[in-house]
């Protein structure tokens, strides 16, 4: 159960972030002109945002097979 758990923190984890990721909001106070704000906001790229995600699975991945190992004592 613990496992089913881990797994489910997760994806959620990585779900949470790569929607994070993909700021679309362009309606923030900035402390400089409108114009040149326009050059600097965010560009939404949704080929990173699923790059974090499946980034956070993996490293999610690894620690769990480190963790088993280290419990085995291998």
């Amino acid at each position: 159960m613990r496992s089913f758990f881990y797994w489910l923190f997760s994806i959620a984890l990585a779900t949470l972030a790569t929607a994070a990721s993909d700021h679309t909001d362009k309606t923030g106070e900035f402390l400089w002109t409108p114009t040149v704000a326009a050059d600097v906001l965010p560009v939404p790229e949704p080929s990173r945002a699923i790059l974090l995600g499946v980034g956070i699975l993996a490293i999610a991945f690894t620690y769990r097979q480190a963790w088993l190992n280290l419990k085995r004592g291998n």
